[in-house]
């Protein structure tokens, strides 16, 4: 088998203008946070980002699945660790609920 292929991407795939781990990085070296926080200020960066380059469609977003899945990952590979920072949840609809749900909070892993 040769091992010097020479790949190409192939059409398909979403590629964003910014790498979803580096900026997973970046965020929690400024700031610790949550898996969805992380998400939604990652989603608000494409936005500013395609405002910036006067894009006339926006960036695709990723799902929050996928998101969680990467962060997931992270925690794995041992790049980044729960920080054991736990919130209730202050969103209204959960306001009723008799066990909110928590945020769990995640920062760079110590070495």
């Amino acid at each position: 088998m040769p091992s010097n292929l020479s790949l190409t991407r192939g059409p398909g795939g979403n590629q964003h203008p910014i790498a979803v781990r580096q900026f997973i990085l970046d965020r929690l070296a400024r700031v610790g946070d949550y898996f969805s926080g992380l998400h939604k200020a990652y989603c608000d960066e494409l936005d500013r980002l395609s405002k910036e380059r006067r894009r006339e469609y926006g960036y695709h977003h990723p799902n929050y699945f996928s998101f969680y899945k990467k962060v997931r990952e992270m925690i794995r590979e041992g790049a980044i660790e729960f920080s054991g920072r736990k919130e209730v949840c202050d969103n209204p609809r959960f306001a009723k609920w008799e066990n909110p749900p928590t945020k769990n909070f995640v920062r760079l892993a110590r070495r």
